[in-house]
């Protein structure tokens, strides 16, 4: 007989069914086409595609930049105040309504009554199993440790969305590959001892990015040694004081802190440094915690990542990219990507991780 929890999760599940039949109605379109995600395995995803929700927390910014947003039913409760500069950037934010607890646990039901066409969705089989027993197809995340990874991934979102979104993915593909190599032309030939030692925080100081990510390549190819490049683990690895203190790193980085009721990285900085041990580290010693800015999105999560990867090699080596105007250079990325003229003192603020005015 089966156990008490499976005959449980197949109520649940045929209760799902029944509401999908009710909410979403007779569906007749039933043309797919598929898509290949970056891990190699194959999606099938409906090739008319309008109502979409985005759960995964850089999917809205991708949807955004790739033209789609007006097709954009539902996202994360979490977007809605997460991040102040995408509120004033996109279009409809204000107006799209939030799925409660999206990136806790996502509610099945209340998923349905957006009659979502597609949803992209964070990293979690579970749920994405629990949409396909609905009738949803969902989209999950899919992470590497390759900067060129972002690029990739937008270019999936293309795949999926298909039409326009196809010609702005190749553009962006263009912009990412001449800037990183760009970047690459000037670091690729600093030495060993002409790399500074950096540490890159995220959310908490000991959070780090460990070898399962991109950051550590991106710091590379800024132009840094990433300390923590050989430690197992992906974009939250802990640590603890002793071993960053043995790392003794030149630059600190901190960046994905300050929403979902996160601590502010201004809030995560000062607390951790109000210790006076920390006034050993050199980066400390010599100001080199340096806040990564966030503008509509994290710079480390999502597609404004080529843009910390300029920000960062100016940082590491000032006088090597003094000709790099980190405020020119942003307010064009904002009117190619995000379709938004950012003034020079928004674009100076966003570089100064302070809130629109």
């Amino acid at each position: 007989m089966p156990a008490p929890k499976e005959e449980q999760m197949k109520r649940t599940i045929n209760t799902w069914r029944l509401v999908a039949l009710t909410s979403l109605g007779a569906q007749t379109t039933t043309a797919t086409h598929n898509v290949t995600k970056l891990d190699g395995t194959t999606i099938t995803v409906p090739n008319k595609i309008d109502r979409i929700v985005t759960i995964f927390g850089p999917a809205y910014e991708k949807v955004f930049m790739l033209g789609a947003e007006s097709k954009i039913v539902a996202d994360g409760d979490f977007h809605i105040s997460g991040w102040p500069w995408s509120n004033v950037i996109y279009q409809r934010l204000n107006q799209v309504p939030g799925v409660p607890n999206a990136h806790v646990q996502l509610n099945i039901e209340e998923l349905l009554k957006y009659k979502p066409d597609v949803v992209f969705h964070f990293t979690k089989p579970a749920e994405i199993a629990a949409m396909g027993q609905v009738g949803i197809c969902g989209v999950s995340s899919v992470f590497t440790n390759k900067l060129t990874g972002v690029r990739d991934d937008v270019n999936l979102y293309a795949q999926v969305l298909g039409g326009d979104s196809l010609k702005i993915a190749a553009d962006y593909a263009s912009y990412f590959d001449s800037k990183l190599a760009w970047v690459k032309s000037r670091t690729d030939k600093l030495s060993s001892a002409d790399r500074p030692r950096a540490y890159f925080a995220n959310q908490n100081i000991d959070w780090t990015a460990g070898k399962d990510s991109d950051i550590p390549e991106l710091i590379q190819l800024a132009g840094g040694t990433c300390v923590s490049a050989d430690v197992p683990g992906g974009s939250k690895t802990p640590i603890n004081f002793e071993q960053l203190a043995s790392w003794d790193p030149q630059f600190v980085f901190v960046d994905h802190a300050g929403s979902s009721g996160n601590a502010t990285a201004e809030d995560v900085i000062k607390a951790s440094l109000a210790d006076p041990k920390y006034q050993k580290i050199s980066a400390v010693k010599n100001n080199q915690v340096l806040i990564v800015p966030t503008g509509v999105f994290f710079w480390d999560s999502g597609v404004q990542k080529i843009l910390l990867l300029q920000w960062m090699a100016q940082k590491l080596h000032p006088q090597l990219f003094a000709d790099l105007d980190m405020v020119k250079e942003l307010k064009s990325f904002y009117a190619r990507f995000f379709y938004y003229q950012l003034t020079d003192d928004q674009a100076r603020r966003i570089l100064a991780h302070l809130n629109p005015l």
